[in-house]
């Protein structure tokens, strides 16, 4: 539907040609890591577990069905913690590569359509791995306050129902 240099609308070089065929960017495209793939999952799925553990409860029962799911997962499942912490590592690593190839970058480097790319791709995934890392450890502290919330709530509960 759009004209060939508006499918190319990032690449200032493809904008400026007539033709997509001629322009470079789209022919020295890399194939997607795998080991990307895998932190995006890892992402959507903490910030999947998040969203759960930060709504609102109606009531503690429901709080502690949540955190019992949660809890006995991760707990019982040696394969999901070693899982886990294979795919922090992995992006613990991949934040350090993306962050050290955008500090590498000097401004007058990126003239060319194929640095630009470069760039920005490095940037994005150092994004997806910083939010990655970032949630994780929110991940564990909302854990471990939902927990606390939980059991203060039973002890006043027991409280109440004795006097």
């Amino acid at each position: 539907p759009f004209p060939e240099p508006l499918q190319h609308f990032w690449c200032r070089e493809c904008l400026e040609r007539s033709r997509v065929e001629a322009c470079e960017c789209s022919s020295n495209r890399e194939k997607m890591d795998p080991g990307w793939l895998l932190l995006f999952i890892l992402l959507v799925t903490e910030a999947a577990a998040l969203s759960i553990l930060i709504l609102p409860m109606p009531n503690n029962t429901i709080r502690g069905w949540v955190l019992n799911f949660f809890s006995k997962t991760w707990a019982g499942s040696n394969i999901l913690r070693y899982m886990t912490f294979f795919l922090l590592l992995l992006n613990v690593l991949y934040f350090g590569s993306s962050m050290s190839s955008i500090y590498s970058v000097e401004a007058f480097d990126l003239q060319t359509c194929e640095a630009k790319l470069d760039y920005f791709r490095h940037e994005r995934n150092s994004y997806i791995t910083g939010f990655g890392l970032f949630l994780f450890v929110v991940l564990q502290r909302i854990v471990m306050i939902q927990t606390q919330l939980h059991d203060t709530r039973d002890k006043v509960k027991a409280i109440n129902k004795k006097n």
